[in-house]
């Protein structure tokens, strides 16, 4: 007879069941290592057998994939048009991009999840790297989109090299950097706390 506990796990809708996978892939990820993590730790830890995680995932690679792109990639994608219509000003604008920005690094699987993209890079399968490439290129290409739509609609001059759209990730850059170097997971309110300089410096380098 299956223990009590063991039937309601297996009650679990396929898409809760799957997130269980990941949340204890990302634990046991950024515990050992993408390397020396195996898979009968993940599936002891989401309360599954081996043969049960197979059945979801055929390989630690497919799992990775999975958790790099549903942390990472689709909130990227569903956010590759956003623009905030009600700015005026471009105070306003930088106002709703910063929160925009600083909005996504409150879900709880964002940091941990690029604390370990950023420390196993180097050792990530080549489809990892490949991955991780592409998805630069897209926040390169919608960040330009935005610098041009800010252009276009007079929020932004643009003196020689403005165009560069690399500017928009320098507060970002820094915020990542002074959260993950503490080494703790931030508040809401310590991200939110970074507000004032990430909207300064951006202001700085936008204004003529």
């Amino acid at each position: 007879m299956l223990h009590e506990s063991h039937r309601r796990r297996q009650r679990l809708p396929a898409e809760v069941r799957v997130q269980h996978i990941l949340d204890a892939a990302l634990a046991e990820f950024s515990r050992q290592g993408y390397n020396a993590a195996r898979m009968e730790d993940i599936a002891q830890s989401a309360g599954l057998s081996k043969g049960g995680l197979y059945a979801h995932f055929p390989s630690k690679e497919s799992l990775l994939q999975q958790l790099l792109a549903r942390v990472l990639e689709a909130p990227l994608l569903e956010n590759l048009h956003w623009w905030p219509c009600e700015a005026r000003t471009l105070e306003d604008l930088v106002d709703a991009f910063v929160d925009h920005t600083l909005q996504r690094l409150t879900a709880p699987s964002v940091l941990p999840t690029i604390r370990l993209l950023l420390a196993e890079a180097p050792r990530l399968p080549q489809g990892m790297q490949d991955w991780h490439q592409n998805m630069m290129r897209l926040h390169a290409q919608n960040h330009e989109r935005l610098m041009q739509r800010a252009i276009a609609e007079g929020f932004v001059t643009a003196p020689e090299g403005l165009m560069d759209c690399s500017i928009l990730m320098l507060p970002m850059t820094q915020s990542l950097f002074m959260i993950l170097a503490s080494g703790e997971a931030p508040t809401p309110e310590a991200i939110q706390a970074l507000r004032p300089q990430h909207k300064l410096l951006l202001l700085r380098l936008l204004r003529p």
